[in-house]
């Protein structure tokens, strides 16, 4: 058949119109399932969590889950294995991660709560369980230490490096000089994948009153009275290291070659004394300043990238 000029136009203007219609489509798909229902997902799960655990817990537990995925944008995953604990004030309680979900994937209620001696009190909504040798490590630390409410373990690459060499951290750099004020002067000797209840005692006597501790050919574990300060002391930790293994491979090893801080400057009440100076002195660097800020603003940095951690 025949076709004029103005059905040619026609068709064009058909085509053109279903092209537009599926480029708005997408948008609008993308801006409804982007923006409202996460959002409404949030509302709902934040709802039922709080009838279930009450707000102080679900507070926690939506932190926690926050802290598993700050940890595996900055790479401190290991698939499914290592752990952050946290306590439950007021009880011999704490939330640790389901054995079996990658960090990406832990939310608020697939947290399992455990006991101190390792006892499951809710196995949350994974159906996976919780692996008990991994919590040999945290259920030591918590029931050794009240002070201690959050503590993070973990086998990054630099801090593995660095618990493998006998020089230690130097310190090179600010953050090696805040982990050097709560790092332990003790090791704990490596016994292979820790299973053994003996190396409760082990661990604890090697971490002392410190809150930071390397496990030699293992990794690191870091503790804090919050989440916040724990996760502060692991990033502190975690960029010395880096620095070290960075600082040392540029001059091939040799610790000569080496400028490092003056050691006046490293000393735990030192840094202590000129921390409290500043916040009196209104400089704002009160302990949610060095703690809770930096961990809110990770935290909005997953949210924004995926707030399912919420559910």
């Amino acid at each position: 058949m025949t076709t004029t000029p103005l059905d040619d136009l026609v068709n064009l203007y058909v085509a053109f119109s279903a092209l537009l219609g599926l480029i708005l489509g997408y948008m609008l798909k993308g801006y409804f399932g982007g923006e409202v229902i996460p959002a409404t997902k949030c509302a709902e799960a934040t709802k039922k969590g709080i009838q279930k655990y009450g707000e102080k817990e679900w507070k926690l537990r939506v932190e926690l889950a926050a802290a598993y995925r700050i940890s595996a944008h900055l790479g401190w995953d290991e698939i499914i294995f290592n752990h952050i604990s946290v306590r439950i004030p007021g009880r011999d309680e704490f939330l640790i991660n389901a054995f079996g979900l990658h960090y990406d994937e832990i939310t608020a209620s697939s947290l399992v709560k455990v006991n101190s001696k390792g006892k499951v009190i809710d196995e949350g909504t994974s159906g996976y369980g919780f692996n008990y040798a991994g919590f040999i490590i945290h259920g030591a630390i918590h029931e050794a230490r009240d002070d201690v409410n959050c503590v993070f373990h973990t086998h990054d690459r630099d801090m593995q490096a660095m618990s493998n060499i006998k020089t230690g951290i130097l310190p090179i750099s600010l953050e090696s000089i805040q982990a050097l004020a709560v790092l332990s002067p003790e090791k704990h000797k490596c016994r292979g994948i820790t299973t053994k209840e003996e190396e409760r005692e082990a661990i604890v006597k090697a971490l002392g009153q410190h809150d930071l501790l390397f496990l030699e050919n293992h990794g690191t574990v870091a503790c804090g009275g919050t989440i916040a300060e724990a996760f502060q002391n692991m990033f502190n930790l975690s960029r010395a290291c880096s620095y070290q293994v960075a600082t040392m491979s540029t001059v091939g090893g040799d610790l000569s070659q080496i400028v490092t801080v003056d050691s006046k400057y490293v000393q735990s009440a030192e840094s202590k004394g000129r921390a409290n100076d500043i916040s009196q002195k209104g400089g704002g660097y009160s302990e949610v300043a060095r703690f809770d800020r930096p961990f809110y603003a990770m935290m909005r940095r997953m949210e924004a990238k995926d707030p399912s951690f919420r559910y």
